[in-house]
């Protein structure tokens, strides 16, 4: 047993040491925290990628936002102080303004709409990406977001009372705000979690996984029972540092991240359900609604409206024209689907 044990010992000190000297090391960041189920996944692709390069692919991770906010890690891979990270669309979005249209509030409603609309309309902001001087990996999902709080909210008048965060200077959320009559409370992601221990704000969007990783859950005791909106993410690698890696290497790269990219949407979506349940049976979040007619409706002429004059400023009237097509689609695929409303 003795001699099992010293044999596994030196193979994996032969391993780390023939994975030591990577030829081609990508430093990759990330606001998830180390051993959430985003870096556990990302740690199984690195390891397939090692594996299939030989060793002289790898990624060095640099979790739990010690790199910064999503603005902070963006101006450190233009300088290639770091290479690759894992953005949500707020990030993304400060790269190709387009992104933003996948994350209009109240549009998408379930995943169907979802991976119809990034099936159809990814391709188009590839190349965009690429126009911009990074290559996307792939496009694992955060999920939908709600409203999450430490005061009850069940009409329009609580959420308007409400001190809600804003991440940062977002003029998509902040658009919808102004059209809610709201004024909220610009922060950066890694402030919220002492804000809401001071009071400073009392209002958070995120989704239930988002929620529970980032333990806001320990701080709020309301959740609005409505999916606000879908949030996409993205990897993104600078192309620099990507067109020095050779062409077979690149391809071996492409493949392990549509495939673990892949594993982490659907992970993502089993885990933010999970999450819903632990957020109330485990720590006693309570869940509300809006309840009167007129105030959801409110909430959808808001969502409307903010869609409408983000064109120009985001994504061309084209581009939302086509969303509104492929979702019609959609909405005929599904058997006994509605069909959502027309924003035009």
């Amino acid at each position: 047993m003795k001699k099992i044990v010293i044999i596994i010992m030196a193979l994996m000190l032969a391993v780390s040491f023939a994975y030591a000297d990577a030829k081609y090391i990508i430093k990759f960041a990330s606001v998830a925290p180390e051993g959430s189920t985003w870096m556990n996944v990302m740690e199984d692709m690195n390891n397939e990628i090692m594996e299939k390069t030989k060793g002289e692919v790898k990624f060095q991770f640099y979790p739990g936002g010690v790199s910064g906010d999503e603005h902070d890690v963006l101006m450190k891979m233009k300088i290639n102080e770091i290479n690759a990270a894992g953005f949500t669309s707020q990030g993304l979005g400060e790269v190709v303004n387009e992104v933003r249209i996948l994350n209009l509030p109240l549009i998408f409603k379930d995943y169907n709409d979802i991976d119809y609309i990034m099936k159809k309309m990814t391709p188009m902001l590839e190349q965009k990406f690429l126009q911009k001087g990074f290559v996307v990996l792939g496009w694992p999902e955060v999920g939908f977001v709600y409203v999450f709080s430490t005061k009850k909210i069940e009409s329009i008048k609580d959420f308007r009372n409400l001190k809600m965060w804003i991440w940062g200077d977002d003029v998509l959320v902040n658009t919808l705000f102004k059209n809610l009559n709201l004024s909220p409370i610009p922060l950066s992601l890694i402030d919220v979690m002492q804000s809401l221990q001071t009071g400073l704000i009392e209002g958070v969007y995120c989704s239930p996984l988002s929620c529970l990783a980032m333990q806001w859950s320990t701080k709020v005791k309301y959740m609005l029972d409505l999916r606000i909106a879908n949030v996409p993410g993205g990897v993104l690698i600078n192309k620099q540092v990507w067109n020095k890696i050779p062409a077979d290497y690149q391809k071996i790269i492409k493949d392990c991240a549509n495939k673990y990219m892949d594993k982490l949407t659907q992970l993502s979506r089993k885990e933010n359900e999970e999450s819903l349940s632990a957020l109330k049976e485990k720590d006693g979040i309570v869940f509300t609604h809006i309840a009167s007619e007129s105030d959801m409706k409110t909430f959808e002429d808001a969502s409307i409206k903010t869609a409408n004059e983000l064109v120009g400023k985001f994504y061309t009237k084209q581009m939302l024209d086509d969303l509104l097509k492929y979702l019609a689609e959609a909405q005929e695929n599904k058997a006994g689907g509605k069909k959502e409303k027309n924003l035009k």
